[in-house]
């Protein structure tokens, strides 16, 4: 049996400071052992141009900055469809064209990933190349949590059913 195409894609303005946090978090994703099948891709604020990487992909797993307007540091687990039930006043992306937009133009175009999106609560939006240290000190924590869902991939063939 091939193993399935994972990608993992880290999406945000490094020049935002914690807003370029899903960026800056696949700096410490790859000082990981990955499984071959696994590739990283830095999104930055890349739009509709990301359609054509995502395509051939089986499942994709991403980490961005997700303004819940909740206690800085928070960390959320959805797929695209959660999004429905989400409140409005969520802004799930801060970039011009989001994800979803990237992952609707996909499945129109025929070939969408199952999707997984962790969401960080940001601390800071202001010019700057650094991440807060209270966002970058969750970065070994959401590690875990993305090796959790590759392993889950590759056994079961599917995404895990929580965040624990």
């Amino acid at each position: 049996m091939q193993s399935p195409k994972i990608m993992v894609m880290g999406v945000g303005n490094i020049l935002l400071s914690d807003e370029g946090l899903g960026v800056r978090f696949l700096d410490e994703l790859a000082k990981t052992t990955l499984p071959d099948n696994v590739e990283l891709l830095e999104g930055g604020t890349a739009g509709l141009e990301l359609v054509h990487l995502i395509q051939d992909i089986d499942f994709l797993i991403i980490v961005d900055a997700f303004n819940a307007k909740a206690e800085p540091g928070a960390l959320f687990r959805f797929q695209p469809g959660d999004l429905q039930i989400i409140p409005e006043q969520y802004e799930v992306s801060f970039h011009q064209i989001g994800i979803i937009e990237v992952l609707a133009m996909a499945k129109v175009l025929g070939q969408a990933p199952q999707t997984l999106i962790f969401g960080v609560q940001p601390k800071s939006l202001e010019w700057g190349l650094d991440i807060s240290p209270e966002i970058e000190a969750l970065f070994p924590r959401l590690v875990e949590f993305v090796l959790k869902e590759v392993d889950s991939i590759q056994s079961e063939g599917k995404f895990t059913s929580t965040l624990d």
